[in-house]
């Protein structure tokens, strides 16, 4: 009976290496973000899976699809997805993002509470869970209760 004999070598180590360094260039390369991206939009449809995501790097359109959720922040205060629009951004995104363009989200604070702008607050999504988000207060007076946040 023949044992094949597994052994630490120089050469199981660089061939091992060089596979698990390639494998680590292509997932931080330009061609790893469309694979992201389509991995990302597939676990989004699944809302079992959707806590593996995170909103903060989610793109668009999966943003569209929460309008109307409802968004904890702390001490009681919570907000609601009022809408999100897109607009245009120069530049590239950062890497890790499922996003191909800005976009910004419009939250109403609920309850007649209000909350303060220009600050980074912890959000919790009931799907998608908790997440750093920059809140700013909307200059439009038509809107007192509004917060916005800009995703790049």
């Amino acid at each position: 009976m023949n044992k094949a004999i597994t052994k630490l070598s120089r050469r199981n180590v660089v061939v091992g290496g060089g596979a698990a360094a390639t494998v680590g260039a292509i997932a931080l390369s330009p061609l790893g973000v469309p694979i992201t991206r389509e991995a990302r939009e597939l676990i989004a449809t699944q809302p079992w899976a959707r806590g593996m995501l995170s909103l903060a790097s989610a793109s668009y359109d999966q943003w569209i699809a929460q309008v109307g959720s409802v968004f904890a922040l702390g001490g009681g205060t919570t907000m609601r997805l009022a809408g999100v629009r897109p607009f245009a951004s120069q530049g590239s995104r950062p890497m890790r993002v499922a996003r191909r363009s800005a976009f910004v989200a419009m939250f109403d604070v609920l309850g007649g509470q209000t909350v303060a702008g220009d600050l980074i607050y912890t959000a919790s999504h009931p799907q998608y869970g908790p997440l750093q988000i920059f809140l700013s207060a909307s200059a439009d007076a038509r809107t007192p209760g509004r917060v916005l946040a800009v995703f790049n």
